[in-house]
C-alpha cells in the first residue's frame, strides 16, 4: 500500500472502500440469515436451531429487510464500478440482475413466514401478498431501468463518449425488463407467476442463475493479468486465487443446480442454503482480494472514453 507520503486521490479512495463495501454487504447479509436460523422467534425471543432452506428464505422472515437492502446496495455498488473493461461489462450485467434477485421472491416457504403458505409436495407456491410486491417491485424496476437506460444515453451523447460496452448493458436491461414485465403482467403469460420463466420454472431461480454465472467469468478474466492501462497487476498468488474461485463457483453452481431439480432426495438437508452461502463467500473472497490487489491504483476505470493529453 502507499506510504503516507503518497496520500491517495479521491478516485483512490472511492474505488478501494466500493470494492471493499461488497465484502461488508456479504457479511451482513450472512449474518443476518446466520441470526434468523437460531432464532425461532423475535417477540418473545425464543432461540433454537431451524436453518433457513435458502438465503432466498429470509425474505419471507423478519431479515426480509436485510436480504432486499443487501441486493439493492451491492447493484448499485456493481454500477458504480463501472468502466470500459470486458470485466466491468460482466459487473454491469450482474447489476441488472441482482434486484430482481430481491424483488422476485423464492417459491419455497419457511414456517416461520407471515403469511406462510403450505405447498403441495411438487408445486412451489407463494404467499398471495407477495405477489403483489413482487409486481409492484417489478414495475418500479421497469421505469428505474428506462430512466437510467436514456439518462446514460444522454450523458454520453452530451459528451461525446461512445462506449459500445455501455450500449450491450443497456440492451440487456431492456430486454431483461420487457421479458419479465410480460412475465408479471401480460395475461397471456401471467397466469402461474412467478413461476412462468420456461425451463427452469422460477424467475428467481433464473435471475440468481444468470448473475453468479455472469460474475463466475470475472475472476476467470482477472486471472489472466491486467485488464486496463495502469491497473496493478495480480501477483501469481492472487491469479491463482482467482481461478480457484472461479472454478469452485461453477461448482456450487452445478450443485445448486443438482439441488433443485432433486430437491426431494435431499430431504430436509438445507443444500440449496449451503450453495448459496459457498457462491455469497466465494463472491466477496473475490472482492476481498480485488480490494488489496488494486488499492494503489491510480487511475480507477471509468465509463469515459481515456483522451490524450495535450502537448
Amino acid at each position: 500500500m502507499a506510504g503516507a507520503d503518497s496520500p491517495a486521490t479521491t478516485g483512490q479512495k472511492t474505488h478501494r472502500y466500493l470494492r471493499l463495501s461488497l465484502v461488508l454487504i456479504v457479511f451482513t447479509l450472512l449474518v443476518s440469515v446466520a441470526l434468523q436460523s437460531i432464532v425461532v422467534t423475535w417477540e418473545p425471543l425464543i432461540v433454537g436451531w431451524h436453518p433457513l432452506s435458502s438465503i432466498s428464505h429470509a425474505f419471507y422472515t423478519p431479515a426480509r429487510d436485510i436480504f432486499v437492502g443487501a441486493l439493492i446496495a451491492a447493484s448499485v455498488v456493481l454500477l458504480a464500478l463501472s468502466g470500459r473493461s470486458r470485466a466491468t461489462t460482466l459487473l454491469d450485467v450482474c447489476a441488472v440482475f441482482a434486484p430482481l434477485i430481491a424483488i422476485v421472491p423464492t417459491g419455497l416457504a419457511d414456517s416461520r413466514a407471515v403469511g406462510h403458505l403450505t405447498c403441495p409436495v411438487l408445486t412451489d407456491c407463494l404467499p398471495s401478498e407477495s405477489i403483489g410486491t413482487a409486481k409492484a417491485g417489478i414495475a418500479v424496476y421497469a421505469i428505474a431501468v428506462v430512466a437510467v437506460t436514456v439518462t446514460m444515453a444522454m450523458i454520453r451523447r452530451r459528451t461525446r463518449t461512445p462506449n459500445r460496452s455501455a450500449r450491450l448493458v443497456s440492451i440487456i436491461a431492456i430486454v431483461t425488463t420487457v421479458i419479465v414485465v410480460a412475465l408479471a403482467f401480460w395475461p397471456a403469460l401471467n397466469e402461474n407467476f412467478p413461476f412462468n420463466f420456461w425451463p427452469v420454472h422460477s424467475i428467481h431461480f433464473a435471475v440468481t442463475l444468470v448473475f453468479f454465472g455472469v460474475f463466475a467469468a470475472v475472476p476467470i478474466l482477472y486471472a489472466g493479468g491486467p485488464l486496463e492501462p495502469g491497473e496493478t497487476p495480480p501477483t501469481p498468488r492472487q491469479r491463482s486465487i482467482y481461478r480457484w474461485i472461479a472454478g469452485l463457483l461453477i461448482a456450487d453452481l452445478l450443485l445448486l443446480v443438482a439441488a433443485l431439480l432433486f430437491r426431494q432426495a435431499f430431504g430436509e438437508t438445507p443444500v440449496v442454503l449451503v450453495g448459496e452461502a459457498v457462491a455469497l463467500i466465494l463472491f466477496a473472497a473475490f472482492w476481498w482480494v480485488q480490494t488489496f490487489q488494486r488499492w494503489d491504483d491510480a487511475d480507477p476505470p471509468s465509463i469515459i472514453a481515456r483522451r490524450s493529453l495535450p502537448a
